[in-house]
């Protein structure tokens, strides 16, 4: 009994830990996904939704190397609080994923290694060491997605460097990745890389091409996709000085879906063109923004701009609102990590509750087994006392049978003994008749030939008990010779023993020809009486 709640307690306490480490590894899974689909904003909303400090090691690294990846692709760095430098915790990554010889996350953290190298500290010679390391792993992770990923990280690093034919090599890869996995937004990028690299060279038929098979792609896409990838064609040609071309695709991406990035960018062609009013227009416009972060980066554009163009006055005003809006950004930063630790104590008072919950639920989920427990151990003993009892009451009406028997045959005048053992034998078989009084007629039905198609287990564990009574000597004989008999195992040996035919014991036990000799088979195999071969002389 005491191992059974052993078991029972354990059971219960890994289920429970079981579920809530599944539960947070279906959730950074679901990032993962959203970010492979590019859906970097329902990826940044969902990621929000977990706690670190209720996950375990492998699913607290796992966070740590999304929280970066967000930090890059989905929102500022400056929106998620990082202990130690985004560098350093993807070192930190890479060092638990190679202990624990996973390629796949080792693959990640490369890359993204590469990425901040390239991006963010602008070190083109570390970038191509950890790109390099992530392409290497592209032949055993074999994962599109980040192969993609990887060679559009190296063509970048390439066209930066100046290396335009390696740029082209790693867009040619870039596009084969993506047309291999079926992702219009991929093949749409890839486009655009060899777009701008074909405009390099003043390759214009392949240009065309490119450009063509690109927007091809945008019409079978989501506005706000659409959107998107347009502005981001309108980047590559704002960046080449093509700024016609950038102007008609900034106008494209706002058409598609209006907001305050393209007017920010608009106003910048305007600005290049001379046209400062439309572009002073076009930046107040943006600035109408609720996010500050958008502010920021607004206002440094106008800084650059005007600096460039010699408005010292325009570019100082800028500057200024810079200073004023990093600030404020910096008070919203700590308003929300206040927020965020008020609703982290939040929490951990609720979790707190949960745990108190979890250990009275389990207390009482024991205490609970433990009666049940105690009533099945008190019933099964009651059951086999009363059995022992029976048998013990039949060995002592067999014994005073035989002693009649043996004074009947004495010669003598036994009248008086023979009374006396034969009241004993009556007392006895009264008390059995009360006892099995229901076992007695279930027995009565099967001897007038009725079927037991209907009986409960209960039914037949009556009858077997009865039939103790009926042939005591055989009952000894079964549980000698037979291991781990179930009770309807029983009932079919009992009918064999009453002489019961085939056919009969296919229409009480209501089975076919066929299961008979398969249970009979089965028997066979529970026999323990050996059956030793014959000497050869």
């Amino acid at each position: 009994m005491k191992t059974l709640l052993n078991i029972i307690f354990i059971g219960i306490a890994i289920m429970i830990v079981a579920c809530s480490h599944d539960t947070h590894q279906r959730q950074l899974v679901q990032v993962d996904s959203l970010l492979s689909r590019f859906q970097r904003d329902s990826a940044y909303r969902a990621f929000k939704l977990i706690d670190r400090d209720e996950l375990k090691s492998d699913d607290a690294m796992y966070y740590d190397l999304l929280k970066v990846v967000l930090s890059m692709v989905a929102s500022p760095a400056s929106s998620f609080h990082f202990e130690i430098p985004r560098d350093s915790v993807l070192d930190q990554c890479v060092r638990y994923y190679k202990k624990k010889n996973n390629p796949r996350m080792l693959f990640y953290c490369y890359l993204y290694k590469g990425y901040i190298q390239l991006l963010s500290n602008h070190n083109n010679y570390a970038a191509s060491v950890w790109l390099k390391k992530a392409e290497e792993l592209t032949k055993s992770v074999k994962d599109i997605q980040l192969a993609y990923l990887t060679f559009e990280a190296l063509a970048s690093l390439n066209y930066y460097s100046g290396n335009n034919d390696l740029a082209m090599d790693y867009s040619y890869k870039t596009l084969s990745c993506a047309q291999k996995s079926g992702n219009n937004h991929m093949t749409t990028y890839a486009c655009n890389h060899l777009v701008v690299l074909y405009l390099e060279r003043n390759e214009q038929d392949s240009v065309q091409k490119y450009n063509a098979l690109s927007m091809s792609i945008l019409n079978k896409m989501l506005p706000k996709v659409r959107s998107y990838a347009l502005g981001n064609i309108g980047c590559f040609f704002l960046g080449s000085n093509e700024v016609d071309s950038a102007k008609h695709y900034f106008e494209k991406a706002k058409k598609e879906q209006s907001m305050p990035f393209w007017d920010q960018r608009l106003a910048e062609v305007y600005y290049i063109q001379g046209n400062y009013k439309e572009a002073d227009s076009l930046w107040n416009k943006a600035l109408q923004s609720a996010d500050l972060r958008d502010k920021v980066e607004f206002y440094r554009s106008i800084f650059g701009r005007k600096y460039e163009n010699k408005d010292f006055k325009g570019s100082a005003e800028a500057a200024n609102q810079l200073l004023l809006l990093k600030d404020s950004l910096v008070q919203q930063m700590q308003t929300a990590e206040v927020q965020e630790i008020q609703l982290k104590y939040d929490k951990e008072v609720e979790h707190r509750k949960l745990d108190r919950f979890i250990r009275w639920a389990l207390l009482v989920a024991l205490l609970l087994i433990s009666v049940i427990a105690g009533v099945v151990i008190y019933y099964i003993r009651k059951r086999n006392k009363a059995r022992e009892r029976i048998m013990r009451d039949q060995v002592l009406i067999n014994d005073y049978k035989l002693q009649i028997e043996q004074l009947e045959h004495s010669g003598k005048d036994v009248t008086k003994e023979v009374k006396s053992l034969q009241k004993k034998i009556d007392t006895l078989q009264l008390e059995q008749t009360e006892k099995l009084s229901e076992g007695r007629a279930l027995y009565q039905r099967i001897v007038a030939g009725e079927s037991a198609v209907t009986w409960s287990k209960d039914n037949i564990v009556k009858f077997v008990d009865y039939y103790r009574v009926v042939n005591l000597p055989f009952m000894l004989q079964m549980e000698q010779e037979y291991t781990k008999l179930s009770p309807g195992n029983r009932f079919f040996l009992i009918l064999q023993e009453m002489g019961m035919t085939d056919q009969q014991m296919t229409h009480i036990l209501g089975v076919s020809d066929g299961a008979l000799r398969t249970t009979r088979s089965r028997l066979r195999q529970k026999h323990t009486t050996a059956i030793t071969p014959k000497q050869n002389d």
